[in-house]
């Protein structure tokens, strides 16, 4: 298994469009089976705004479907919120974690 960590940012006085972009965005683009939580998601007060992060699971053959999957979604939000911007980070244990380092996450997106 790999673990991938999001990390997401965004100013206080998005909060409620975000939590709308949240339901809009599950209906039309919800987790596949292939990802699975490790560690559950939190939004954290931070001193530039809120801070949501989570920690996921996906097996080794799914590992390019699962950063995939994320950068569609997250950038979903990003191009809708001002302010939101978001990082995904893989275990540097994995050899396909490695592969994050140093790359646009563009470079990740697999053909429609």
């Amino acid at each position: 298994m790999i673990r991938i960590l999001i990390n997401v940012w965004y100013p206080v006085e998005k909060s409620d469009a975000v939590g709308k972009k949240f339901l809009e965005v599950e209906k039309v683009f919800p987790f596949p089976p292939v990802i699975k939580p490790a560690i559950p998601w939190e939004t954290w007060a931070t001193k530039s705004g809120l801070k949501g992060s989570g920690i996921f699971e996906a097996k080794e053959e799914h590992f390019e479907k699962a950063i995939d999957y994320f950068v569609r979604r997250l950038t979903m939000y990003a191009e809708a919120i001002e302010g939101y911007r978001f990082e995904i980070a893989a275990s540097v244990t994995s050899e396909k974690g490695r592969n994050l380092i140093g790359k646009n996450l563009s470079e990740f997106l697999l053909p429609e």
